[in-house]
């Protein structure tokens, strides 16, 4: 048994799934529930990012995944010099890698908007401007935007990745 391998697929795997999961709950149930609850939801949110490092989390999570795929698909093309990588299962992992690396990208703009958003917040003295207020809608809008695209291309790259196997072109 080749136990290097074995330890890449669970590391693969796991940290994917550990990712995948968190970015679906916060976008499938913590944000809605963040634009519904207005101010005590804002506050949740902001233990989540600053104490408990959530995002932080995540994206360490999406990294592990992504080097141990990168591994895996370095063994599996032999370098990436074999036939492998013009194979189904080839092109079925460098799509599923690609959708996974504009994920990470967009997770990482994704934590630095809820990051300004948190900054913003702790500007307030009181009730906010004006201008504070429409500078906070700006980037809810782009966060959740961003946080939408993000759990789109993560649940893309595990459909794709969950079946490149079975691909035959």
């Amino acid at each position: 048994m080749n136990y290097y391998l074995l330890f890449l697929r669970i590391l693969h795997i796991g940290a994917g799934a550990y990712w995948v999961g968190n970015v679906l709950v916060l976008a499938v149930f913590i944000n809605p529930a963040l634009q519904a609850t207005g101010e005590s939801g804002q506050k949740f949110v902001d233990y989540l990012v600053s104490k408990k490092r959530f995002n932080t989390e995540s994206m360490g999570a999406g990294l592990m995944a992504g080097i141990a795929g990168l591994l895996l698909y370095w063994r599996d093309s032999n370098g990436f010099t074999s036939a492998w990588v013009h194979s189904g299962a080839g092109i079925g992992f460098g799509v599923g890698a690609g959708l996974a690396l504009i994920a990470f990208l967009f997770g990482i703009l994704t934590d630095r908007k809820m990051k300004a958003i948190t900054q913003l917040r702790e500007q307030f003295q009181g009730t906010p401007s004006d201008e504070q207020v429409s500078q906070m809608q700006v980037l809810r809008k782009q966060q959740t935007t961003y946080l939408y695209i993000c759990t789109a291309a993560l649940v893309l790259a595990l459909w794709v990745m969950a079946s490149a196997r079975y691909f035959v072109f």
